[in-house]
């Protein structure tokens, strides 16, 4: 009896239960499908919760992504498509039935349950991977990496090893930085953030800078950037203890206040240092050493000027060969009345790379004009040589840049600015002013007259050259400059004003606006952030040359009466304002130049349509606009470029029997000479056919309920959230030329390649999909 229960049980193990093994997948055939289906649909959302994790600490902080979470997308990416084959087969083949379709074909149930169920712990194991600890860790930001260009001189790497060691001392929580203004004391700091990063001294290193006029709100927003925290306050001692405390969760962190005038107290901003915080540590930079010590600073560290040698080797590196040896002593001569300031002599040497000898003769005479002169002037004469080799277009743009500087400059506003002026002589098309106004922009950094700024949409100045390309402007074309948060307590007199060609008052405390500023002259006129301050009604009436007006954050309602003498009037800028009723505007018949970016407009009166000369219509951000009356846009028959993300959605369809009473899309179309838009399309079903021209060059397009925000890197972005795919086609002639793709809940497309463009992506860069089961990238 054992030996035939010991048969049976052998013929059980080895013949009954893989056939049951085998029947099971038939029978759990709905259990299976149903099982993996569930497990895809989590794996897909674990992935985009990842990925919106990745994206959102990316755009936020300066960090690397963890090498293990790209490694897991590909494996996602891959037991995803594999599970999804099966899937399709169950889709389409498993309802197949056999016997005259009687009954199913039970041959590829069991085939596809048993890959369903092979697949479904590798679909729950990858899911499970996915538990990250962390997806990134933080790296050194751009700004506060390696400088480039940063020399290692002996008088540099002795200041280097005081700064460390005393960043190494355990006793010593301030260290100042002081030395005159253009001898390198950014560079140095910066220089040093790299450093206590690649030596792992610091986890984090955050950087601010305070100015002459410090806006203590200013210095914490900074400080709060570089640390993903966001304040939900307006008090600034609120917020000081809630920055205070967001800090002393950083276990070792360095904060730099570059650039420190007049002494601030550190509890004011929200810095907590010495017992509050042992790990935190300050390094500051002043022109001035007793403001240093007057702030508490235990160790003050002294940047001197370069030393003779060191000025010449950093002239000679720039200049490179001499080819004329009887230019070698004017270089030397040249080079020491640079007075060993980088910030001099890096533009002069770069002015006279391959000049020949009349044109060092003669920038070398220009120089010895300030000899026995103060500091001052000797810098400044090093600059305006640097000017003088620049050509007037550059000129132009540096001038303007003086009373735009010292925070960063965004390079959009640049192009309304030259527009209005007319600086690149009135370029055919607003492209080419663009390439005009990038092409300058690219010298003057050439020129190391103009620096990189935060982003590539930005530009700055270094604060001596921006002092500079004020007093140029001031001293030379009539322009009236006040000095950036200062207090305006006198007006310049009425024989300025008569020959005054450009006034600038940047986010200065005005206590009051004369009732008429008589500037015949007068061509622009910036004043930026003051919304308490009442505008009188005839400011602007004897400013009848007026060819630019920026009025960004101030309280315009209503309008002044006297906008309506600005015949002239060529560029208008009404950023970030409060405002009402502004059908004036539709007097200023010649402007090629209209823009409200955040602005509170609700309505743009129907006035606008009198604007035929306008090229450039800026919408962006006006998030309360919800009524642009029909045939407004369309009537814009000049209109180059089209702003209006992120913001204007309240298009209207065509075919409606009811009066319509707002925008209609196909307006866009008769815009014959549209080659830039950004637009939001909620419904993607009012889009009319061939709404996308083939001439439009710069986009930024979406449609559906897609989230605008977001940094984009590039000129060319669709975002795409459709319910069928048959509304594909009328987006073709964007994907052809779209460089940044996004993919939202697609429905009905399985193949991005040939569904989406038969043709191919020739420009893309980048791809976003998610919500989209089953679509393939290949």
């Amino acid at each position: 009896m054992e030996i035939v229960s010991s048969i049976v049980s052998k013929v059980f193990e080895l013949l009954v239960e893989p056939t049951l093994r085998q029947i099971k997948y038939v029978f759990n055939y709905s259990d299976n499908i149903r099982n993996l289906e569930e497990e895809v649909r989590q794996l897909t959302l674990k992935k985009q919760i990842v990925e919106h994790t990745v994206e959102e600490a990316v755009r936020r902080n300066p960090v690397e992504v963890e090498d293990v979470v790209p490694r897991w997308f590909t494996k996602v990416n891959n037991v995803t498509e594999d599970a999804s084959k099966i899937l399709l087969r169950h889709e389409d083949k498993s309802k197949r039935r056999c016997f005259m379709g009687l009954c199913p074909n039970l041959i590829r149930r069991h085939q596809i349950s048993r890959k369903a169920s092979k697949a479904l712990p590798i679909v729950v194991r990858a899911r499970e991977e996915g538990n990250f600890e962390r997806v990134c860790y933080r790296i050194t930001p751009q700004g506060i990496g390696a400088v480039k260009g940063f020399e290692a001189f002996e008088s540099r790497t002795s200041a280097v090893e005081q700064i460390m060691n005393a960043l190494k001392d355990a006793d010593v929580n301030l260290i100042g930085v002081y030395g005159m203004g253009g001898v390198g004391k950014t560079t140095l700091v910066k220089q040093i953030a790299a450093q206590v990063r690649e030596y792992g001294i610091f986890k984090l290193v955050v950087m601010a800078t305070v100015t002459h006029n410090p806006d203590l709100k200013t210095v914490q927003q900074q400080i709060a950037d570089w640390l993903d925290y966001k304040f939900d306050v307006e008090s600034v001692d609120v917020r000081a203890a809630r920055l205070s405390e967001r800090i002393k969760r950083e276990k070792k962190i360095l904060i730099i206040l570059d650039d420190i005038w007049a002494a601030i107290k550190l509890e004011e901003v929200g810095i907590p240092y010495g017992p509050d915080h042992k790990g935190n540590k300050i390094l500051m930079t002043s022109r001035i050493q007793s403001v240093l010590l007057e702030m508490g600073v235990q160790r003050d560290v002294l940047l001197e000027v370069l030393q003779h040698q060191e000025a010449r080797n950093l002239f000679e590196k720039i200049v490179g060969d001499l080819k004329d040896s009887n230019l070698r002593p004017i270089a030397i001569e040249v080079a020491e009345r640079c007075a060993g300031l980088p910030i001099l002599i890096v533009p002069v040497a770069t002015g006279l790379k391959n000049k020949q000898m009349f044109e060092w003769n003669d920038a070398l005479e220009e120089l010895k004009r300030f000899d026995g002169k103060g500091d001052e002037a000797r810098v400044y004469s090093a600059l305006e040589l640097s000017y003088n080799f620049v050509r007037d277009e550059e000129r132009s743009l540096f001038r303007l840049l003086g009373q735009l500087a010292p925070h960063d400059v965004v390079i959009s506003d640049l192009l309304k600015y030259s527009m209005g002026l007319g600086l690149f002589n009135q370029r055919t098309t607003l492209k080419a002013t663009r390439d005009r106004l990038l092409r300058v922009i690219s010298d003057l950094k050439m020129s190391c007259l103009l620096l990189e700024g935060d982003n590539h949409e930005q530009v700055k100045m270094h604060d001596v050259v921006q002092s500079f390309a004020a007093s140029i402007a001031s001293k030379h074309h009539h322009v009236f400059n006040a000095a950036y948060q200062t207090e305006l307590e006198e007006w310049p007199n009425k024989d300025f004003f008569e020959q005054c060609t450009s006034i600038s008052l940047p986010y200065c405390n005005i206590p009051k606006l004369p009732e008429v500023l008589e500037c015949p002259k007068l061509k622009s006129f910036f004043m930026f952030n003051n919304s308490s301050l009442k505008i009188p009604e005839n400011l602007f009436s004897r400013m009848e040359e007026l060819k630019v007006l920026d009025l960004t954050g101030m309280h315009l309602s209503p309008l002044p009466l006297s906008l309506q003498y600005l015949e002239n009037l060529q560029t208008l800028c009404l950023d970030h304002c409060v405002l009402e009723d502004i059908s004036a505007i539709g007097d200023l018949k010649q402007l090629q130049v209209l823009s409200f970016i955040q602005s509170t407009i609700v309505l743009l009166p129907s006035e606008v349509r009198k604007l035929t000369r306008l090229r450039l219509l800026d919408l962006s951000r006006c998030r309360g606009l919800k009524v642009i009356p029909p045939d407004v846009l369309s009537s814009l028959a000049q209109l180059e470029e089209l702003y209006m993300g992120d913001g204007f959605v309240q298009w209207k369809g065509e075919g409606h029997d009811e009066p319509r009473n707002n925008a209609n899309l196909s307006e866009l179309k008769l815009l014959s000479k549209l080659s830039t838009l950004e637009v939001h399309i909620m419904d993607a079903n009012i889009m009319p056919k061939d709404l996308f021209s083939e001439k439009l060059e710069r986009f930024r397009v979406f449609i559906g309920s897609v989230d605008w925000r977001g940094k984009y890197k590039t000129s060319r972005t669709l975002k795409l959230k459709l319910s069928t795919s048959a509304l594909l086609e009328r987006v073709k002639v964007l994907l052809m030329k779209t460089e940044d793709l996004y993919l939202d809940d697609l429905k009905g497309v399985r193949s991005v390649l040939y569904e989406l463009d038969d043709q191919g992506f020739p420009e893309l860069k980048h791809l976003h999909v998610q919500n989209s089961l089953g679509i393939h990238i290949s």
